[in-house]
């Protein structure tokens, strides 16, 4: 084999691994502003998982049994710079909310290396809730967006008994075509070596994309108390999704903010957008 020939194929073997430990790793941010900005009291509050991740978030208490999880996407953080999650919660808890924000694992100021795109995620969030809230005194929901929102459509999976309400905004619904979508325009990677990326991510970085997928998760769901919330003009989470989801659910309660970009609508129209939830 020639040495052109050679590198050809190291290039083409070890190059999506590289895309595979890139596009799974974690953003790590110092938090800048606390609830003492709402104004607010509230309690730091941490969380080791199974796998020894220590987690990090805040509870903030208001005099009621009302209690939401709000939790952000992929590159995000209590700071909400994104998604608008911090100013979410102060709106949350002056409707009499108990509040708890957290930082996922690899994210903001938690621990951990590595994003599971919700799967991991959402196990560490419902053991952290099981030890914190262990006697169910607190009605619990759920608000999540982007890679947050698949992790609260996993946890009302696995335990919908626990969860009064789920607002999921931007959830990807068919995880295989987002990932082909990805491959192109982050990697140049053409949509036929999914197969090949599923083999790296499972067998190098303990990925499970089969389980990443809401497609079934959203019909076992149809029946539950969740909306979905979609940008009109989302670039990574297309129309194919919202018809996806009409597919598996048809009863499925959905909203669609028009002209604004992911994760866009609360920063886009907050008033809008608590009214509806």
């Amino acid at each position: 084999m020639t040495f052109p020939l050679l590198s050809l194929v190291l290039f083409a073997f070890l190059y999506p691994v590289w895309v595979v430990h890139r596009q799974t790793l974690g953003m790590h941010e110092t938090v800048e502003k606390t609830p003492e900005a709402w104004p607010a009291p509230y309690d730091d509050i941490c969380f080791t998982t199974n796998e020894g991740i220590l987690l990090k978030g805040w509870w903030v208490p208001a005099e009621s049994r009302k209690a939401v999880l709000l939790l952000h996407g992929n590159g995000g953080s209590r700071n909400g710079y994104h998604s608008g999650v911090f100013e979410l919660g102060r709106r949350y808890h002056e409707r009499g909310f108990n509040v708890m924000m957290v930082d996922l694992r690899a994210h903001g100021e938690s621990g951990g290396k590595r994003i599971y795109f919700g799967v991991r995620e959402s196990v560490d969030m419902l053991e952290w809730l099981k030890r914190f809230d262990s006697d169910w005194r607190y009605r619990w929901s759920l608000h999540g967006f982007s890679m947050g929102a698949a992790t609260v459509l996993m946890m009302a999976e696995y335990a919908p008994e626990r969860f009064d309400f789920v607002a999921a905004d931007a959830p990807w619904i068919d995880f295989p075509y987002l990932v082909r979508q990805e491959l192109w325009k982050r990697s140049r990677l053409p949509a036929f070596t999914y197969g090949y990326i599923c083999w790296i991510a499972e067998t190098f970085f303990g990925q499970n994309f089969t389980k990443a997928d809401n497609r079934a998760r959203c019909k076992k769901l149809c029946n539950r108390n969740v909306l979905y919330i979609f940008e009109g003009e989302d670039a990574l989470i297309v129309p194919y999704h919202r018809e996806i989801l009409k597919k598996q659910c048809s009863e499925a309660k959905m909203r669609v903010f028009g002209k604004v970009g992911h994760v866009d609508a609360f920063k886009t129209s907050p008033e809008r957008y608590m009214e509806m939830i």
